[in-house]
């Protein structure tokens, strides 16, 4: 129901309420009619008016010598058309100009208007033939002039409003709120401008109504179409010349000497100075009930293998220093007295130390070197130091090493927690020599993990780009880290910067990754970033170079061959298109071949130690990984002599690592589905949306990479499916499995087997060339059997009859293609083949 377009008198009342009289009130009783004015025409929607004869203007009437007297024109009735007169409406005056000044009109602009009903918006008494007095034309003519009503917002705050029938106010744009005329109070137009904007907003309505609805009904082939042209992908990779951005501090004239040592003294409790102008806090030091030390000659074992494998990657101890504590510690053979945080870091070198040894009991060892690291600290101390945030990141790498992932990720984040509160992240000091390069690579080590971790779990990376303010770290050996601060000429340059310039750009991947689908220009961009990293990457780890390489000097190599297969892998997802999935899977099966060409260059004697050892030793979870992932693609392409030297490294890891004995378990699991549909003669996979799923592998365990689990139990759902009787328990898998053993003799022969295959083809393209080569020449060939005597014509017959020109005949026959081939030969080809991968199950 519409608001009454009549303005009630003011009456007061107890109540303050306004009751609105009746229409005939209003146009008899409020306003009594004069002799030079005729009542207005009823506006109710009783009296049969339609809006449109509500905006008709006042007609014209004849000059003042005719003006007429008589008794006012009844209004039209329900089927009377409108009354005539001009097609330009008053009302577009009303919102286009403004209204006049007082000494325009010579009255008082808050006057009513004679024969007009104040509120109405739009109602004259005017009559199409009677005419007013000259005075009343003057005002009249101001009144018309008047200005027009303001909308809500500006009706409140007591400002101007210039809003028209089609623009909203000024007001309103700046304040960027709607413009609209709803409340009763408005003089004018407020109905009016009420029935456009519902107008408006039912055009948009409809509009968007009929977008969906056009989309809805368009193919299903053409979503993706869709998405990459419309979907921008922006991406945003770090350049290698990393220069961080400072913000600028501007110095302070004033002596604030006095303000800063009474902030110190009374600010106590209330506020901490920021690094580096906080004075280090009281340390915490072991008592007496100092946890035992290993044997000297275990201690010094462990931390060779902590040298070797982690220390080249994450160098965040100063060697030199750390090793001559450990030296200290020894001779003094306990640990009383020494700072907390230190023999913490001491336990956690000894923990991931011990994880890169091949005794069985590693993992069980190394667990119970992180429990005393993790008693050691004091949770109580308030002022954190490097050491402390050295030994959560130890203890983060150790979880990660064993299998604990989610451990590991609630770990790394303490550590960089700390590290921002002793401000690592951002350029301060002056510091000595070691002291800023050990900040800096402490720091770098802790962007590193994060973003392995992040990029593993599909989980966001904690430490934001823009946060970093410091630069990088010195690519040197910590033996030529002094505190004068010189490097010697000629030094070997370390694997660090490659390292940090491949982790960086994991941060947009992460987030790249959580896009249903990655355009080409996206992934050429990550390629392009890639190889400018490669080309960072010391001689041996190029991939052209054959020369022999140290497995504990992949790490550099893996994270880039990781990231490219992680990159490429997401594109396999259903919701993409068939040729886009069946790219992805030809980039993720180049990607495996190229690690397997790096992995063979580590299977080979290195100083007289088996390369198996070796291997066992230096391989961790991230390496493991890698390897299964790229073992799976391998295998569903049939690509078995890559997947030989793969299989052959993860099984020299063995069952002793967690990670490691899960990917064999995963493997056997694939190998058997891959053997029984070989069997059944099903040699192409790529449209086999089972085996996809299961080559994903561990993309089916992330937020935004998984499609399996659509549709599935989730929530409350799963609480009761485990409580109805009939549901069945998530079964754990099965401890007794084939064994590495047997994936790597069931791989070696489908290699063999299939090697053998192409020889045979090759053989049987060289008979058929020599046959055709004999149909082409007929005649040549005649005369040659006529020049031969007649027993060398009979070599052509084996001993047992059978003529060797049929048999090449038939032979070609097979490599002809499968249209011109009968169907019977088929037959027997595809049993033979299936009676071969019988005889491997």
């Amino acid at each position: 129901m519409q608001p009454s377009p009549f303005r009630p008198p003011m009456m007061a009342n107890s109540s303050n309420s306004l009751e609105l009289p009746p229409v005939q009130a209003v146009t008899s009783g409020a306003f009594p009619p004069t002799s030079n004015m005729l009542s207005a025409p009823p506006s109710r929607p009783g009296s049969g008016m339609q809006m449109a004869h509500l905006l008709q203007p006042m007609p014209q009437g004849p000059p003042p010598h005719q003006q007429l007297t008589s008794a006012p024109i009844p209004a039209p009735g329900p089927m009377s058309g409108p009354v005539p007169g001009p097609s330009t409406s008053p009302y577009s005056r009303f919102y286009e100009s403004g209204s006049g000044s007082p000494a325009e009109s010579g009255g008082l602009p808050d006057a009513p208007p004679v024969g007009s009903v104040p509120g109405n918006p739009g109602l004259f008494q005017t009559s199409p033939i009677g005419h007013h007095s000259q005075s009343a034309q003057q005002k009249r003519a101001y009144r018309q002039r008047r200005k027009d009503p303001s909308c809500d917002a500006c009706r409140e705050r007591k400002v101007k409003c210039d809003a028209s029938d089609s623009t909203s106010c000024t007001e309103c744009l700046n304040r960027k709120v709607r413009c609209q005329f709803t409340k009763d109070t408005n003089r004018r137009m407020s109905t009016i401008k009420q029935v456009q904007d519902l107008e408006k907003q039912l055009a948009q309505h409809r509009s968007l109504v009929d977008q969906l609805r056009s989309e809805n009904l368009r193919p299903k082939h053409s979503t993706s179409e869709l998405d990459e042209a419309s979907m921008q992908q922006v991406v945003r990779l770090p350049e290698i010349d990393y220069k961080p951005a400072r913000r600028p501090r501007q110095p302070v004239s004033q002596n604030l000497s006095e303000v800063r040592l009474n902030l110190r003294k009374y600010g106590k409790g209330l506020l901490k100075e920021p690094t580096p102008h906080r004075q280090h806090g009281p340390q915490s030091f072991v008592g007496d009930d100092a946890p035992s030390l290993p044997p000297k000659d275990l201690a010094d074992h462990l931390l060779a293998q902590y040298y070797n494998c982690i220390h080249s990657v994450l160098p965040v101890l100063h060697w030199p220093s750390f090793t001559s504590e450990f030296e200290k510690v020894y001779h003094a053979g306990t640990l009383v007295g020494v700072s907390s945080e230190w023999a913490a870091v001491l336990f956690g070198v000894f923990a991931c130390g011990a994880i890169h040894t091949v005794e069985s009991n590693r993992e069980e060892e190394g667990k119970e070197f992180v429990r005393i690291s993790c008693g050691i600290i004091d949770v109580w101390q308030d002022s954190f130091n490097l050491d402390r945030a050295r030994a959560a990141l130890l203890a983060s790498v150790f979880l990660y090493e064993v299998n604990s992932k989610s451990s590991s990720w609630v770990w790394i984040g303490s550590a960089v927690r700390v590290a921002q509160e002793i401000g690592l992240h951002i350029e301060s000091g002056p510091w000595s020599a070691i002291e800023g390069e050990m900040r800096k690579r402490l720091w770098w080590g802790l962007y590193t993990w994060d973003r392995i971790l992040a990029l593993e779990m599909g989980k966001p990376v904690l430490i934001n780009d823009q946060d970093c303010e410091i630069d990088l770290p010195y690519p040197v050996d910590d033996q030529y880290l002094t505190e004068t601060g010189a490097v010697p000429e000629g030094q070997q340059i370390t694997p660090l910067l490659a390292t940090i310039h491949v982790v960086r750009s994991l941060g947009q991947l992460t987030r790249t990754l959580r896009w249903p689908t990655l355009t080409s220009a996206t992934l050429e961009t990550f390629e392009r970033h890639f190889s400018t990293c490669l080309a960072t990457f010391p001689p041996h780890l190029q991939p052209n170079n054959n020369q022999d390489l140290d497995p504990r000097s992949l790490a550099p190599a893996i994270y880039l061959q990781n990231a490219r297969l992680l990159l490429y892998r997401h594109n396999i997802s259903p919701h993409c298109q068939p040729s886009v999935r069946e790219s992805a899977v030809d980039s993720c099966i180049s990607i495996s071949v190229d690690t397997a060409n790096i992995i063979s260059r580590c299977m080979r004697p290195h100083a007289g130690t088996d390369w198996r050892t070796l291997f066992a030793s230096a391989a961790g979870t991230l390496l493991c990984t890698h390897l299964w992932r790229c073992s799976l693609f391998l295998l569903f392409q049939q690509e078995f002599g890559p997947a030989l030297a793969c299989v052959q490294a993860s099984a020299a890891v063995g069952d002793d690592r967690a990670i490691n004995a899960s990917c064999g378990r995963y493997l056997a699991f694939f190998l058997q589905l891959l053997l029984d549909r070989l069997q059944r003669g099903k040699n192409t996979l790529e449209q086999d949306e089972e085996m996809l799923a299961y080559v994903s592998g561990d993309m089916q365990g992330t937020t935004d990479g998984n499609w399996v689990w659509q549709g599935s139990e989730s929530g409350s759902e799963l609480e009761t499916m485990s409580s109805t009787p009939n549901s069945h328990p998530p079964q754990e898998p099965e401890k007794g499995w084939p064994g590495w053993e047997w994936i790597e003799q069931t791989v070696q022969y489908l290699s063999s087997e299939k090697q053998r295959q192409l020889e045979m083809q090759r053989e049987h393209q060289k008979r058929f060339e020599q046959h055709r080569q004999q149909e082409q020449n007929p005649e040549k060939e005649i005369q040659i059997r006529q020049c031969l005597p007649q027993q060398h014509m009979q070599q052509g017959m084996e001993s047992d009859g059978r003529d060797v020109n049929m048999e090449i005949k038939q032979e070609a026959s097979m490599l002809q293609p499968e249209s011109s081939v009968s169907g019977e030969d088929r037959q027997n080809n595809s049993a033979h083949s299936r009676m071969t991968i019988a005889s491997i199950i």
